[in-house]
């Protein structure tokens, strides 16, 4: 759910409507615009009319070019089309009301705000008040927008549970337009995740807890800051009898409501929480990046494999080395302080288009793979990238080695854009475990194919950029691919 859609001529983007955007942006206010929401091959009829009905007001910003636009007068008559509850708030830039009587007579009766482009924080200031009123209004009247708020401000936090949270949240959301009680059960897994983190916090703990209400019951006793009400909504999702209490309600909207209004309440309060006490440890983990990698590190990697994969899709270290002896970027580990050894790596092998279609066919295993299939970094150019293996020891999946490894795929990525002008278009890989669903999940990665061999064919498109990262480093990520698509998109 956005805050706000914005009507524009494109005529007034640079000038007016960026300026604008980031002013609102930086008061807390969700715009939908058209340049950062419709990605290439979008149906722009489609995303617009999704944009509109998506957004609590519509702002019309209406200049001379905004009455020759034909976007404009679409996005006004969706705008009308909402119901009752969403508004429409016109902006006037160098244009009278005479004008606006002539074109688009329907908004007369609709107050409206001057827009100065000397003096934008005028109009920026009014905006936000009256969009403010408004959240407040939907805010109270439709509980579950405060919910969807929750859930894309808890996207950004970025701690191995966290991760996991998100994922079962994207489950929920997807669960509970199928079947509320089995949503409603999703959800208390949620409160018990969160119960299980902040539990694992405590510097006492106490042996002798193995039940949830328990450890919550020693949360709320501890110097963590849980408020009362937070107390009670975790206590209501994670308590056994959940389902027969929400039995007690008459509808599923009603069931629906509580579970959503009680997960917004810690949802909010959990984000707060992490913000405000991220724990930093001495790091457990070293990232071992191209180039630092030895044979005797390939066969630890092995060693990993045969505890984690099947048997069938394991390459041996003969292979894998000749690959990183080929081209030294396929490689990135992540290894213990504690033990030296390698605990967890990817294997990202920048592959021709044609391997690139078998593996997306789903008829294909590691182990055909040669150097005739891989491509070097030896040119500015766009490169497909299958990444071959994402593996973690079974020590440590449950700590932050993955994190530390995701990262710096990701930083791998933003400097080979940056400093070679080596751009991934494509992302491809297969998941062949739970764990490795998992995995790609948390990476951001699409379903695309059921494989006949019992594996998934997981993906994502970089350019055109549609590759969804929560974290923060991969927004900025993002960030710079679209700002490159904008600039190269002639070549796609």
């Amino acid at each position: 759910m956005f805050d706000a859609f914005i009507s524009h001529s494109s005529k007034d983007k640079e000038k007016i409507v960026l300026e604008l955007v980031q002013k609102l942006e930086k008061n807390n206010i969700d715009v939908w615009l058209d340049a950062n929401e419709i990605l290439a091959g979008d149906t722009i009829l489609d995303a617009v009319e999704k944009g509109v009905a998506t957004a609590l007001c519509t702002i019309l910003i209406i200049t001379p070019a905004f009455f020759e636009s034909f976007w404009t007068p679409v996005e006004i008559g969706l705008a009308i089309g909402q119901n009752n509850n969403h508004k429409l708030i016109p902006v006037l830039c160098n244009v009278s009301v005479e004008d606006i009587a002539q074109r688009f007579p329907m908004l007369l009766s609709l107050k409206y705000i001057k827009l100065d482009p000397d003096n934008i924080d005028l109009c920026v200031d009014e905006l936000c008040s009256n969009i403010i009123q408004i959240k407040k209004k939907y805010e109270k009247d439709f509980p579950e927008i405060s919910f969807h708020k929750a859930v894309k401000k808890f996207h950004s936090c970025d701690t191995p549970t966290a991760n996991t949270i998100s994922i079962l949240l994207s489950e929920y959301e997807q669960i509970v337009e199928i079947n509320v009680r089995t949503a409603v059960l999703h959800a208390s897994q949620i409160a018990i995740t969160i119960i299980n983190d902040l539990f694992m916090r405590l510097p006492i703990k106490g042996n002798s807890v193995d039940t949830t209400i328990g450890k919550l019951d020693l949360i709320k006793v501890s110097s963590i800051g849980l408020t009362e009400n937070v107390y009670e909504h975790l206590k209501l999702l994670s308590t056994p009898a959940l389902d027969t209490n929400m039995s007690l309600l008459t509808n599923d909207l009603d069931r629906r409501k509580l579970a959503e209004m009680s997960m917004t309440a810690i949802l909010e309060w959990y984000s707060k929480y992490l913000l405000h006490n991220k724990i930093i440890p001495q790091d457990r983990f070293e990232i071992v990046w191209p180039d630092d990698l030895s044979y005797e590190d390939f066969i630890t990697m092995y060693e990993i494999d045969c505890l984690v994969l099947r048997e069938d899709l394991i390459a041996p270290p003969s292979i894998t080395y000749a690959w990183y002896q080929y081209n030294n970027y396929t490689h990135i580990a992540v290894r213990s302080t504690e033990t030296n050894r390698i605990v967890g790596y990817f294997t990202v092998l920048p592959v021709t288009d044609q391997l690139y279609e078998d593996i997306q066919s789903g008829y294909f295993k590691d182990n055909d793979l040669n150097t005739d299939n891989l491509r070097k970094y030896d040119v500015p150019d766009f490169y497909k990238l299958y990444i071959a293996c994402v593996c973690i020891h079974p020590d440590y999946q449950n700590t932050s080695a993955f994190r530390k490894l995701y990262n710096a795929l990701l930083q791998m990525m933003m400097d080979l854009a940056v400093e070679r002008e080596i751009y991934i278009t494509n992302i491809i890989t297969e998941a062949s475990t739970l764990q490795g669903e998992k995995f790609c999940k948390i990476l951001g990665l699409n379903c695309m194919l059921n494989t006949e061999i019992e594996t998934k064919i997981y993906g994502a498109t970089l350019l055109p950029p549609s590759w969804q990262l929560r974290s923060s480093f991969g927004s900025k990520l993002m960030k710079y691919y679209k700002e490159k698509y904008e600039e190269l998109k002639d070549l796609f």
